[in-house]
């Protein structure tokens, strides 16, 4: 009976066609050539269109792998983006914290008129036109026109601002180490999705090879029943067998295009248009040497983000602290009523400090006390989590690696059983259920080796990010 059938691989026709296409068109391009000059410029298009057609076709035939997913997912995913975002807007505010050290310039100008008193007795005092003569209170109208320029800087405010710039750069360093985590977080899922397709197509072909295998057995069976050697019974087992077969095909291939699905979320793409990937022994992954604990990003963004909760707690202490500021100032004053013009500067310091706020700064420093310390919580927390992550996924790929062993010689044990078993039933020697359960055992081999492997590479990339590796290699951050 025939054994591993595989689908049929289309790729090498598209590649045969794209290849006969683009040297079709060459040679029509280049048809009708006259003088050496369109010789040489339609052969030049000859070379070209050839080499594009094989780009084309290498391109058409080139399966999905897993690092090109896994590139896509960091271009593509949403969390990816949200928190590259993220750092962004960090970042920003960080920067809004940093200008409470620079001074504040500002420039107003405006145009008054009027024949009120008192606006009136302004214009002239600042136009430097003013005279006792003429009825005061009732003046002729009068303009003016007034050009400010003012600077303003905060020069004491109880270390606010400064506890406020600091815990803006902690929760900008936290963002980044949160992007970082969430990136490996993306990979990883990605690289479960990706090995849970390669894993469905395994199924999909053993289940495809035992329809082939009962398929050739009803064959026998049904030529037996035939000719008087064997009873019907027999082959209405191997008739109900293999329907069971194929509807566990039906299901496999049901999964493996849920599984196309999951690995298009993973990436983040609004339609998968790529049906070539990878085959499961394809795919390596180096398994780290000495197993030691690292600083995690997940850790750095929870000390990063504690750091922050105690900044901002300094921050709120500083309410109970007066404030200081300077400012200066430049008017000029313009008239064409009283034809005049003056200037003058203005410049001083304010002291505040707020003696009673209705308890609003003794609560928020309660407020920010218990963020600091849910914060604090929260980065031990994460070391926590991560040296459990760390021990667990040492075990689990010390386990799939012993379970790879096992299923390969299951696989090899279970191989030799259904070859025998095949041999003695064609001589009529065995009984049709033997030869149902060494096929299904087969199977079951197959499949569980299949799994195996994918956890075993699965159980890699944990450990890997569990050591903060990178997951699918290359250089470390």
């Amino acid at each position: 009976m025939p054994r591993n059938v595989d689908p049929v691989d289309t790729s090498g026709l598209r590649q045969n066609f794209c290849l006969i296409f683009g040297i079709i068109c060459a040679a029509w391009i280049s048809n009708g050539e006259r003088t050496v000059y369109d010789k040489v410029f339609m052969r030049l298009r000859f070379v070209l269109i050839l080499m594009f057609a094989v780009v084309v076709a290498t391109a058409i035939g080139a399966p999905l792998s897993l690092e090109e997913a896994a590139q896509m997912a960091r271009e593509r995913a949403p969390m990816v983006r949200i928190a590259g975002e993220q750092v962004h807007e960090a970042a920003a505010r960080a920067a809004q914290a940093r200008a409470a050290f620079l001074p504040m310039v500002r420039l107003n100008s405006g145009y008054t008129t009027s024949d009120n008193a008192v606006n009136v007795f302004m214009f002239a005092l600042n136009q430097g036109e003013f005279q006792l003569a003429g009825d005061l209170n009732n003046p002729d109208r009068a303009d003016n026109f007034q050009a400010t320029a003012q600077v303003a800087i905060n020069l004491f405010n109880g270390g606010r601002d400064w506890a406020i710039w600091r815990a803006a750069r902690a929760a900008a360093r936290g963002s980044d180490f949160a992007r970082q985590a969430t990136e490996d977080e993306i990979i990883l899922g990605v690289t479960r999705a990706y090995l849970g397709l390669l894993t469905a197509q395994e199924f999909v072909r053993a289940s495809e090879t035992a329809v082939n295998a009962y398929a050739s057995t009803e064959q026998v069976m049904t030529s037996r029943v035939n000719n008087g050697t064997a009873l019907k019974t027999d082959l209405l087992n191997v008739q109900v067998e293999k329907a069971q077969a194929e509807e566990r095909l039906l299901q496999s291939r049901n999964a493996l295009a849920l599984a196309k699905e999951g690995l298009r979320l993973a990436i983040g793409l609004d339609s998968l248009s790529v049906s070539e990937f990878q085959l499961l022994d394809e795919v390596k992954l180096s398994e780290p040497g000495a197993v030691a604990p690292a600083m995690r990003p997940e850790v750095a963004a929870r000390d990063a983000f504690a750091d922050a909760a105690r900044r901002e707690y300094r921050a709120a202490w500083g309410g109970l602290m007066p404030s200081v500021s300077a400012f200066a100032s430049v008017d000029h004053y313009k008239g064409w009523e009283f034809d005049g013009s003056n200037n003058s500067w203005t410049a001083g310091l304010t002291l505040s400090w707020s003696v009673f706020d209705g308890f609003l700064t003794s609560s928020t420093i309660k407020e920010k006390r218990a963020r600091m310390r849910a914060a604090e919580e929260g980065a031990r927390l994460a070391r926590l989590q991560t040296s459990v992550e760390l021990t667990s996924a040492a075990n689990s790929l010390k386990e799939a690696t012993e379970r790879v062993a096992v299923m390969q010689r299951a696989v090899a044990l279970a191989g030799e059983g259904a070859d025998l078993t095949r041999q003695r039933f064609e001589q009529g020697l065995v009984l049709t259920s033997h030869v149902i359960d060494a096929e299904n055992n087969l199977v079951q081999a197959e499949v569980g080796l299949a799994q195996a492997k994918a956890d075993r590479l699965i159980a890699i990339a944990t450990l890997r990010r569990a050591l903060s590796l990178p997951i699918l290699g290359g250089s470390s951050r």
